[in-house]
């Protein structure tokens, strides 16, 4: 053999051999996912098999006679009707008997005393105390339900059947919305959302954390100045809810004052005969009225969902009120964003009014009407939902509300059950969305961080769904809010979003400037080498 055939043998040699190393040292890491076990949270039974037991400890004084043998027949009777329109949910009932010693645990005419009872009940675990209703009660079913976990039901001329009657009618009055709202949210694994549920665009997206953000815009401080005493009113009104919802969610409060503040659009104005005229806008106007192009409202502290709340004070000529659909003014001034925050527009008063012309301090005792609108504004963007009192020929039930804290057990509770379940159902989303960007690019790297982080998040998840079905609601909420987190710090991890920009087609571009040269005088030299065999050998014939 010639030392041409030698050399170009060592040239094709040394690829072939380099080949394989190149190939395994330029290939993705991918560690492996649990493909089967995300499949069974969006296929299997999981997927569409939720528990919401809720017991109810009923309390009968001595001196009703009361037959317990009935609790099993109740049970399965409120059991039913929940779960009778529901597929993906079951609602089971627990019906536990008490008796109690009207003289020793209650006094008489003092519903208040046995309402605080048993405040550190568990979640979905409510106790209803009966009794006979005064000689003078009218309406045969009087009820009180607490603010905590438990309520006093006074019937008149009771018995065995008024007392199941009144569990019933009060068990549907108390869990009938929040079980229908649930039984509908589970189906959003394998179903589409109803883009016109109201109710799911006005709540805000869970978040483990989130940045509330106070903003007081003043229109026109040439004209008046405006400060406002903001930390203690929000220590004053609204930390007490933020606490009660702490082991739902963290919150970070800040606050800003912005001047020159001006609108978006120009109001309207209307002129009252021996009146002073105002501004105004209607229903139609308010989407437009954030300035987003002027107004600063992103937050550079926090990267969590931000919630704002802006308080605007129009220049103090120029009042501004908004109206209804009837054109009247809104008594509060006030509206809500869904998903985004409130606003509420106070009016200054007249500057000859003041002791300081062109200053106008706001402290707490004045910030207490805004506070409290941006409270239920609050209430209504984290999804809670009011109890109201219902009173009938038949039944007077009455709902304590938390005037002191925001937010009562009852609603909390139900606040605890629908952020479950959302966790829940948005941790398989978000895991499955992962599987199939791994599975339709190849070449997307999933480093073994990930994978653990996606396998914690299903240990988490499998805690959150079976605590779920034990009824043990605290332990659900906190495993399906480690789930949550877990799957999106995955899903969204920097190793992984910066592959989805660099596709086979870049790596073509990059690789054939350095083979192509090289491999077409290879080609040549192995060519031209079996022509000069073929000539030698057919010499030697």
């Amino acid at each position: 053999m010639s030392n041409t055939r030698w050399v170009v043998a060592s040239f094709w040699a040394f690829f072939l051999i380099g080949l394989p190393f190149w190939w395994k040292t330029t290939e993705v890491y991918r560690a492996n996912l649990p493909f089967s076990e995300i499949d069974s949270w969006i296929l299997g039974k999981e997927s569409c098999s939720y528990v919401f037991p809720t017991t109810i400890v009923i309390h009968i004084p001595q001196s009703i006679q009361y037959n317990i043998d009935r609790t099993q027949s109740l049970r399965q009777q409120l059991s039913t009707e929940f779960s009778k329109n529901s597929n993906c949910a079951e609602f089971p009932f627990n019906i536990q008997y008490q008796l109690w010693n009207k003289e020793k645990d209650y006094r008489l005419d003092h519903d208040d005393e046995l309402i605080k009872q048993y405040r550190e009940a568990p979640v979905g675990c409510y106790h209803l105390f009966f009794d006979e209703a005064a000689t003078d009660q009218t309406i045969p079913y009087n009820i009180t339900v607490g603010n905590a976990r438990t309520s006093v039901v006074q019937i008149k001329d009771i018995s065995n059947d008024k007392v199941d009657h009144a569990i019933f009618t009060l068990a549907k009055m108390i869990f009938g919305d929040e079980y229908a709202a649930l039984t509908q949210f589970t189906w959003r694994l394998n179903h589409v959302r109803d883009k016109n549920d109201m109710s799911s665009m006005r709540t805000l997206k869970y978040s483990p954390r989130y940045q509330v953000t106070f903003s007081l815009m003043n229109n026109d401080p040439s004209k008046l100045i405006v400060d406002w005493d903001i930390q203690e009113a929000v220590k004053g009104y609204m930390y007490p809810l933020l606490r009660e919802l702490s082991m739902i969610s963290n919150f970070t409060v800040d606050s800003q004052i912005q001047n020159y503040a001006t609108l978006s659009m120009k109001p309207h104005y209307r002129e009252r005969e021996g009146k002073a005229g105002y501004y105004y806008l209607n229903p139609e106007n308010l989407p437009h009225f954030i300035n987003s192009a002027d107004w600063n409202l992103a937050s550079t502290i926090s990267s969590h969902s931000t919630i704002n709340f802006i308080l605007y004070v129009p220049s103090p000529d120029e009042r501004l009120w908004i109206h209804d659909k009837q054109g009247r003014p809104l008594p509060g001034n006030a509206f809500s964003i869904p998903g985004w925050g409130g606003v509420v527009i106070k009016n200054p008063p007249p500057p000859h009014t003041l002791t300081d012309d062109h200053y106008y301090q706001m402290d707490k005792k004045r910030l207490q009407p805004v506070l409290r609108i941006f409270v239920s504004q609050l209430r209504t963007l984290l999804g809670i939902h009011d109890f109201t009192s219902v009173t009938t020929p038949e039944f007077n039930v009455t709902f304590m509300t938390a005037p002191h804290t925001g937010i009562t057990s009852l609603e909390k509770d139900a606040v605890i059950r629908r952020r479950t379940v959302e966790n829940i159902v948005n941790t398989a989303s978000t895991l499955n969305s992962l599987a199939q960007l791994v599975e339709e690019i190849p070449n997307m790297v999933v480093l073994d961080h990930i994978a653990l982080q996606v396998q914690e998040s299903l240990h988490a998840l499998d805690l959150s769904y079976h605590a779920l079905q034990a009824g043990q609601y605290d332990v659900a909420l906190q495993q399906s809010i480690r789930a949550i987190e877990l799957a999106e710090e995955a899903f969204f991890n920097p190793t992984m979003v910066s592959m989805l920009y660099f596709p086979d087609e870049h790596k073509y571009a990059i690789y054939m400037p350095l083979f192509v040269p090289i491999s077409v005088p290879l080609i040549m030299a192995v060519l031209k080498s079996l022509k000069g065999s073929k000539k030698e050998k057919s010499k030697t014939e």
